[in-house]
């Protein structure tokens, strides 16, 4: 996987927890891992569980094995809600959307990341889209075609000028980044600014 995939994956995760959850730190937390650098050896998440509770283990690769290097905090299968008595556990929103899922005993899933709806944030709208989210800014043309196809928004128009030129000049994108979006897509990421992403 190419670095700038993993960083927009990774950065996708936490802008739509941070929409899920209104935490506007993760926006900021989502665009800044776009700059970032790569982490030093792959990982990826494994949901696990045991008669009482849900974690996720994230393994690292190193030395041509997968190796443990920590569990979020374990979630009760009961209640739903963190175990407390001890700390030191990953957070569970580290844990990328599309890694999120866990199996009943016979096999079949009962949760997944793409359960968890993607929301607009309602003071983002209120600004008209202006600025949308760093972590949409942040995002380049390819990224943008895999993004845009995940969301349904109404349309919104512009008037007097293209939505290349309202998109860079009132909307603070950076057009390098837009480069080989079709008019269409330009219209609906206009439409997603505007509806408060």
């Amino acid at each position: 996987m190419k670095r700038r995939r993993f960083l927009f994956w990774i950065g996708f995760g936490f802008f739509t927890l941070g929409e899920k959850l209104r935490v506007v730190a993760f926006d900021d937390l989502a665009a800044g891992i776009m700059a970032d650098d790569p982490p030093k050896s792959p990982l990826h998440w494994r949901a696990a569980r045991n008669e009482n509770w849900l974690w996720y283990e994230q393994e690292t690769y190193k030395d041509g094995r997968w190796m443990l290097t920590g569990i979020t905090t374990p979630i009760n299968k009961q209640t739903g809600e963190p175990y407390t008595e001890h700390k030191g556990y990953l957070d569970p929103n580290f844990v990328p959307l599309d890694e999120r899922a866990w199996e009943s005993e016979d096999g079949e899933q009962v949760a997944t990341g793409k359960d968890i709806e993607h929301l607009p944030d309602p003071k983002r709208r209120a600004r008209h889209g202006r600025p949308p989210s760093k972590w949409l800014r942040s995002l380049h043309a390819d990224e943008l075609h895999i993004w845009l196809e995940t969301i349904d928004v109404p349309e919104a128009g512009v008037s007097g000028m293209t939505y290349w030129e309202h998109l860079t000049r009132d909307h603070f994108f950076d057009a390098e980044k837009l480069e080989g979006l079709s008019i269409d897509e330009q219209a609906k990421l206009h439409a997603a600014a505007h509806h408060g992403y």
